[in-house]
C-alpha cells in the first residue's frame, strides 16, 4: 500500500469503524513516543547548563576589591569571584589548582616551583604569566603599598623560571606555605605604572581586573559615593569549567535588620552569616541553609600572672568541668558552633564523647573542696584561707572575665558567669569594642580570663597562638603558654610535609595542651548560609574565611540541559 491509498483507507471506513481506527493510531503514536522519551532520557544525561541569575546581601560595602588590600568581608566576597590565586580549597578542604597546573617542592620544603595553567587569561584578553605572580608578591612585600598580607609573605623569594613558571624560596622549610598560594593575583600589565600612592583610592580598585569566574560589570553608587549594588557578569573565558550563572549581585546594608527586611521582600536570593533563628521561619521548598564549619575555636584563656588563683590546675579542672559547652552552642542567636574540648580545628576528628573534660558540675565542686576552697558564710561564694606569718587571710573565688561586645560572645560570657555562679564562683563580665579589646587588654595580656576566638587556616599552624616564643606581643599567645615538649612539635610540624605524620603530631600537641590546661576551649564556630533551593551545585563543608562559600561557584547553576552518556 502506498502513502495515497494509506491517506485514502479512512474513507472506505464506517464511522465507527473510523473512531476506532483513530484511537488505535493515536495509542500507537502515544507509545512509540513514550517509547522514544524513555530511550532519551536513559540514553541522555542532566548537565548544568548557562543561564539564571543570583543577588546576595552582604553587611557594609566594599572598599578595595584588589587582594592586596583586603580589608573587610566585602572586599574579600567580591574580589574571591573577580581575582584567582594559585590554588583554592574545596569544600572537603583539599587543594584544587586554580593558575596553578601543579607544584613541586624541593630542598626538603625550602623551595616550591609552581606551573601555570596554559589557558588562564585576564578578563581584558591578556594571557596570565608568570610576570603576574611575581608583581604581586613584590607589591605585597613592598613596605610602601601597605598591604595588611606582607607578613605572610616576609622572608620569601618570587623568581620566574620561564613565562608560566615561579619558584618561591623560604629561608626555612615551612610545610604549611602552600596555603600562602591562596592569595589572588594581579594583573602586572594594569598596575605596573600605578605608583604606591596612587594605588589605594585608584579606580582598579573598584572597577578590577581579573582571572577569575566573573568579571566587573557595574555599580550602582548613591549620591554620597557609597555604593549600593554592585553586579558581576560570567566570564566566558574562564580557565576551569562554568561558570553557569550569568550575573550576580550584591546589595550593601548597614545592619543585619536591614539585610533580612530585604530578603523577606524577595530583593535578595541569599545572604550571609544568617542566624539560626530564622531555620524555622523558612519555606523549605524555595530556601535552604548550609552550615560550615570554621577552623576557628572560642575559648576562655587563664592569665596566672594576672590571678594567682588560676595558678592552682584543680581549680582550672573545676572551672572546665563546670562549663555545659552544649548549652553555649545552643543558646548562640547569631550563628552555629559545634562544642569541642580541643585546642586545634581539624575538620576531620570531632572531639570524643568521654572526654576527660567533660561538663561535671559535681566533679567541679569536688575539686574546688580539695582545692580548699569552702562557702563559710554562706554567701554563694567560695573562699580559702590562708596564712601571711600570724595574719590569717581570706581570699574570694571572684574572678574577671573580658570579651568583645560581639552579640554572641557577650551571650556565651553571661551564661558562663550563671554556670560558675552554681559551682561558688562569681564572674564579673567585662566586655569593649574589637579594637578596644585588641589594643588594651589582649596585646598587654591585661586581663585574668579572656573569652575569645583563635583563627586558624586550612593548614592549621598552632605556632602563633602556642608557642612559647609568641607570649609576648605582636605574637598571639594569649596564655603565655610555655611547655618545651609542646614546642618542639610545633617546630617540627612546621616541617613536616607528610599529612599523616603531621596529623599524629597534632593530637600528641593537643594532648599537652590539654593536660596543662592554660584554657577552657569551648566550640568551633559555624558559618550559616542562606540560599535558594534552585540554585545547585552548592557544596560547603570547610571555610577558613567566609569569602570561602565561593571557591567554587563555577559549579553553581540554575538550569540543565541534557547530554549523551
Amino acid at each position: 500500500m502506498n502513502f495515497r491509498k494509506f491517506l485514502y483507507f479512512p474513507h472506505i471506513l464506517i464511522k465507527s469503524e473510523k473512531r476506532l481506527f483513530l484511537l488505535l493510531f493515536f495509542v500507537v503514536i502515544l507509545t512509540g513516543g513514550g517509547f522514544l522519551v524513555r530511550v532519551y532520557f536513559q540514553l541522555t544525561k542532566p548537565v548544568p547548563d548557562t543561564g539564571g541569575s543570583y543577588t546576595e546581601g552582604i553587611l557594609k560595602e566594599p572598599r578595595a576589591i584588589n587582594p592586596i588590600y583586603i580589608s573587610n568581608d566585602a572586599d574579600r566576597d567580591i574580589s574571591r569571584l573577580i581575582f584567582s590565586g594559585l590554588i583554592t580549597y574545596s569544600a572537603e578542604g583539599k587543594i584544587i589548582f586554580d593558575l596553578a597546573q601543579n607544584y613541586e617542592t624541593k630542598e626538603d620544603g625550602k623551595v616550591y616551583i609552581v606551573m601555570l595553567k596554559e589557558n588562564a587569561f585576564w578578563h581584558d584578553g591578556k594571557p596570565v604569566t608568570a610576570d603576574d605572580v611575581i608583581f604581586t608578591i613584590k607589591t605585597i612585600q613592598n613596605p610602601f603599598y601597605k598591604s595588611p598580607l606582607k607578613a605572610n609573605w616576609q622572608g620569601v623569594t618570587a623568581e620566574k623560571v620561564d613565562q608560566k613558571t615561579v619558584r618561591f624560596t623560604l629561608h626555612t622549610p615551612y610545610a604549611l606555605f602552600i596555603e600562602n598560594l591562596t592569595t589572588g593575583i594581579i594583573p602586572k600589565h594594569l598596575w605596573e605604572s600605578i605608583t604606591p600612592e596612587q594605588a589605594p583610592l585608584h579606580e582598579l580598585n573598584l572597577k578590577p581586573v581579573g582571572s577569575g569566574p566573573y568579571k566587573f560589570n557595574s555599580l550602582n553608587q548613591a549620591k554620597d559615593g557609597s555604593i549600593l549594588e554592585y553586579t558581576l557578569q560570567r566570564n566566558k573565558k574562564y580557565h576551569h569549567e562554568g561558570p553557569y550563572l550569568n550575573k550576580i549581585t550584591f546589595l550593601f546594608f548597614k545592619t543585619d535588620t536591614e539585610m533580612v527586611n530585604s530578603w523577606r521582600k524577595g530583593k535578595i536570593d541569599g545572604f550571609g552569616p544568617a542566624s539560626k533563628n530564622l531555620i524555622p521561619k523558612l519555606d523549605q521548598d524555595k530556601f535552604k541553609f548550609l552550615a560550615a564549619r570554621m577552623p576557628r575555636i572560642f575559648g576562655v584563656f587563664f592569665n596566672e600572672k594576672k590571678a594567682v588563683i588560676l595558678k592552682d590546675k584543680k581549680v582550672r579542672e573545676a572551672l572546665a568541668h563546670a562549663i555545659n559547652k552544649q548549652m553555649l552552642t545552643e543558646k548562640l542567636t547569631s550563628g552555629g558552633a559545634i562544642p569541642t574540648d580541643y585546642p586545634l580545628p581539624l575538620f576531620a576528628s570531632d572531639p570524643p564523647k568521654d572526654s576527660p573534660l567533660s561538663y561535671n558540675p559535681e566533679k567541679a565542686k569536688k575539686l574546688l573542696t580539695e582545692a580548699g576552697w569552702k562557702d563559710e558564710n554562706n554567701d554563694g561564694v567560695l573562699e580559702k584561707k590562708s596564712r601571711r606569718g600570724k595574719i590569717e587571710e581570706t581570699t574570694e573565688l571572684r574572678l574577671q572575665l573580658t570579651t568583645s561586645d560581639w552579640p554572641d560572645l557577650l551571650q556565651t560570657a553571661e551564661t558562663i558567669k550563671e554556670m560558675l555562679k552554681n559551682v561558688g564562683v562569681e564572674i564579673t563580665v567585662k566586655t569593649m569594642p574589637f579594637l578596644e579589646l585588641e589594643s588594651n587588654v589582649i596585646r598587654p595580656r591585661d586581663f585574668e580570663m579572656l573569652l575569645f576566638g583563635q583563627v586558624y587556616g586550612y593548614e592549621p599552624d598552632p605556632f602563633a597562638f602556642w608557642h612559647s616564643s609568641q607570649i609576648k606581643d605582636p605574637g598571639l599567645n594569649v596564655a603565655m603558654y610555655a611547655n618545651k615538649d609542646a614546642d618542639k612539635i610545633m617546630e617540627e610540624t612546621r616541617k613536616t610535609f607528610d599529612l599523616t605524620t603531621r596529623r599524629k603530631k597534632y593530637e600528641e600537641l593537643q594532648k599537652i595542651i590539654n593536660n596543662d590546661l592554660p584554657a577552657v576551649f569551648l566550640y568551633s564556630q559555624l558559618y550559616l548560609y542562606l540560599l535558594p533551593t534552585d540554585i545547585k551545585g552548592v557544596e560547603i563543608k570547610n571555610i577558613s574565611l567566609p569569602a570561602d562559600r565561593f571557591s567554587e561557584i563555577n559549579n553553581w547553576y540554575k538550569k540543565t540541559k541534557r547530554v549523551f552518556k
